[in-house]
């Protein structure tokens, strides 16, 4: 069995963080996905609710979303319990705030640096 060259490998995103709470978290998903996921990929705690688990008490059932339009990237509150920071400054819910690679995501106590997937291959 022959490795996949990287050139193959699609292009995508990854969260992670060595500790979420007392847990490593790596959540990753590829460009193709989040274009066809509407409105986005759902992060939350609960399997049937979101695209993305992050199995920590501080987060809420459906936390946040990831989406992509014509304009970039954004990340939306979903008026969860515990709330999101984006580079430690608090995400109003229901609102699209531009996220870009290199920034951190702090979902409940769980804070998530923001890469292209490639970089970390």
């Amino acid at each position: 069995m022959t490795a996949t060259p990287a050139k193959d490998i699609e292009a995508g995103w990854i969260l992670e963080s060595p500790n979420g709470g007392n847990k490593a978290t790596r959540l990753v998903f590829g460009e193709t996905r989040l274009r066809r996921a509407v409105p986005g990929l759902t992060i939350g705690r609960h399997p049937a609710l979101c695209d993305l688990i992050l199995d920590e008490e501080s987060v809420s059932k459906r936390h946040v979303r990831i989406s992509q339009t014509a304009e970039g990237l954004f990340v939306e509150d979903l008026n969860s319990l515990n709330g999101a920071l984006l580079d430690n400054v608090e995400l109003k819910p229901f609102r699209l705030t531009p996220i870009s690679e290199g920034q951190t995501l702090t979902v409940g106590r769980v804070n998530l640096p923001f890469n292209r997937l490639s970089d970390r291959l």
